[in-house]
């Protein structure tokens, strides 16, 4: 399953973190993003996790991205 997790503060730290380490998850998109993530990014060599700069509150963003198999660039 592909996750898609909105927001780049300490509690999505900790979402990613979490759902990196469940079976279930094949990848993880956090947008934006923070350093942390980045962190988790590295540390878990078999799972995807990456960040797509985009705004938290421009929502007309984000629907795309939960609709669709593949994330795409912020517009």
């Amino acid at each position: 399953m592909k996750v898609l997790v909105i927001g780049g503060g300490g509690r999505e730290h900790a979402i990613v973190w979490a759902l990196a380490k469940s079976a279930r998850v094949s990848e993880i998109v956090c947008a934006p993003g923070n350093a942390g993530i980045a962190q988790v990014r590295l540390q878990n060599g078999s799972k995807a996790v990456r960040s797509v700069p985009v705004n938290t509150a421009d929502l007309a963003a984000h629907a795309p991205r939960s609709r669709s198999r593949e994330p795409s660039p912020p517009p």
